[in-house]
């Protein structure tokens, strides 16, 4: 309610999908009815954009549940992260859609200061915002520039889309990957996979989020991702504003970008429009519970 607040007090409108504080069960009858519920908060005429209540587990158990051309004729910004990149990868495969890498609802607070909130904002009301979104706040690893269309998300929902209809695709993209309390290995282990998949093969950049590795890890960490990237010969960029932690920028995912590393930081900017000019006209956000 604290982020239903902060849209509120800055002028929107907000609808709750009625069954947002239900216990997820993770049956198949619950998933049915979880689809059922987001594709009629979709289809809603009032609704403008869609933004998740929060993350957690279990967005993938919607997607046998959903009816594709739905969505690709009913075009809405929607917004969300974590386990919401399952909902972000299959839209932008089955459906043909752009999609926002942002903040939950329950990430919000209402404060005109809040980076978070002005990022989202930003992006559901500018159809191609101004700014170089990250820099004097990501890290350089590998300088260079590059431009190609933003895809990825949280990397273990990334991951588990290899081998399905909707894998990521990575071809002539920059790879964005975020990911929250994994060791080293294990991130490693998901990063490899990627790359005998075939999935590194191709990209024209990579950005790195907020890993939020362990902490006594960082220093190899981050020997090891170096070692892991460098032969792609693409620019790299670490430590970017998007993920788990405090702020969590927003990110056209979908949308050509442009990937500029200089020698101590980086940034991406649009290279093209996001949104269509009557959903940037959006008078209504809605918090749903994917």
């Amino acid at each position: 309610m604290r982020g239903v607040k902060a849209l509120e007090r800055a002028g929107y409108p907000v609808l709750l999908d009625p069954e947002i504080n239900e216990v997820r069960r993770f049956q198949r009858r619950e998933d049915e009815r979880r689809a059922e519920n987001f594709t009629g908060m979709w289809l809603d005429p009032r609704v403008k954009a869609v933004i998740g209540g929060t993350g957690g587990y279990g967005a993938v158990r919607m997607l046998p549940h959903l009816d594709p051309e739905v969505f690709r004729r009913n075009p809405k910004a929607f917004v969300g992260y974590s386990d919401i990149t399952a909902l972000h990868l299959w839209l932008m495969r089955r459906a043909g859609l752009r999609v926002f890498h942002g903040p939950t609802v329950d990430d919000l607070i209402p404060s005109t200061r809040d980076p978070t909130l002005a990022g989202l904002l930003q992006a559901l009301t500018n159809p191609r915002p101004p700014s170089r979104i990250g820099r004097g706040m990501a890290r350089a690893m590998r300088p260079g520039y590059a431009v190609g269309r933003l895809i990825g998300g949280n990397l273990s929902l990334v991951q588990q889309t290899i081998g399905t209809p909707y894998e990521v695709d990575t071809r002539d993209a920059i790879l964005f990957l975020e990911e929250t309390r994994d060791p080293m290995s294990v991130t490693d282990e998901r990063l490899v996979h990627l790359r005998a998949a075939g999935l590194l093969r191709h990209v024209r950049g990579i950005v790195f989020g907020q890993l939020s590795i362990d902490r006594s890890e960082e220093d190899e960490f981050e020997d090891f991702l170096l070692d892991l990237v460098a032969d792609l010969n693409v620019p790299v960029l670490m430590d970017f504003p998007a993920g788990h932690e405090v702020p969590n920028l927003t990110l056209p995912l979908g949308t050509d970008v442009e990937l500029v590393v200089e020698d101590n930081t980086g940034w991406l900017s649009y290279r093209e429009d996001a949104l269509e000019a009557s959903e940037a006209a959006s008078p209504l956000l809605v918090g749903a519970a994917p």
